[in-house]
């Protein structure tokens, strides 16, 4: 498990990238062992995973085309962890393409403030990483996994908070095999209204089924159902609240712009970003 604290990251995409696996060194090194990865490794883990090849090198051809900023940000995490780029192509795929393993379980908007989001995080191996000074992008507080590039949830400088809950991989055949989750990333960087964000979703590449949840600090929430290339918006009504009495892990704040986490037995951890504007 991480332990306790959020990790602070800073620069060019890569730089933030280099940053997180230097800081997560060990863990990412544990989960890429398990693929079969690791220093010394590449020749057995070629053979051990060859049957998933042709779907990883479809998901980093359309992560290099789409979200490059992305695709920087794994370049940097690879060199941080001092692995191949492919053992952080292999676990993303392995994080983002099946629901069954996603570390985000449930997204719903908290009832007691419907500008808030809650979430049930399904693995207790989550990291909570500060973009500090990214260039060219908002300063954000977002919930990810050790060697993963994209955020699960999070909110930005700005107010945006956005949750990303996989349902399903692309299809064989679909146009775009970089998962339509990545797209909460790249709202957390540019964006800073829930209006903006479903527009952005409902005109950029991603492929399979997905939901996303976005809330500002002005109150406003909205909710994406993502099918391929098919996007659709969904109300309050259809999304519905989390209940008072449903537990959550994690808390994502737009007006405080600060995210909670709560452990089983221990105190709640509380997050906060400052707003540099």
């Amino acid at each position: 498990m991480i332990a306790a604290g959020a990790i602070d990251c800073e620069g060019a995409p890569r730089d933030l990238g280099f940053d997180q696996g230097r800081a997560c060194r060990a863990a990412i090194r544990a989960d890429a062992r398990a693929l079969g990865f690791g220093p010394g490794l590449r020749a057995r883990a070629a053979s051990l995973l060859a049957g998933g090849r042709g779907r990883r090198a479809a998901l980093r051809r359309d992560l290099e085309r789409h979200f490059p900023h992305l695709a920087e940000r794994t370049a940097g995490i690879a060199s941080g962890a001092g692995l191949p780029l492919e053992a952080l192509v292999a676990l993303l795929a392995r994080e983002l393409l099946d629901p069954e393993r996603a570390a985000v379980e449930a997204a719903a908007f908290a009832a007691s403030a419907p500008s808030a989001l809650e979430l049930r995080l399904r693995s207790p191996d989550r990291l909570v990483r500060r973009s500090v000074a990214p260039d060219g992008g908002y300063a954000n507080l977002t919930i990810a996994r050790p060697g993963l590039g994209a955020a699960l949830a999070g909110v930005n400088e700005r107010g945006l908070a956005a949750a990303a809950l996989p349902l399903g991989a692309p299809r064989t055949g679909e146009r775009c095999q970089a998962p339509a989750v990545l797209l909460a990333e790249d709202c957390l960087e540019r964006l800073d209204a829930v209006e903006k964000a479903l527009e952005w979703c409902e005109r950029r590449p991603g492929g399979g089924r997905a939901r996303l949840l976005f809330a500002d600090a002005t109150g406003a929430c909205g909710a994406l159902e993502i099918d391929g290339e098919k996007r659709c918006r969904l109300g309050l009504g259809e999304l519905g609240r989390a209940r008072p009495e449903a537990a959550f892990d994690a808390r994502v704040d737009p007006t405080a712009r600060s995210l909670s986490i709560e452990r089983a037995g221990e105190p709640p951890e509380r997050f906060v970003l400052a707003s540099r504007s």
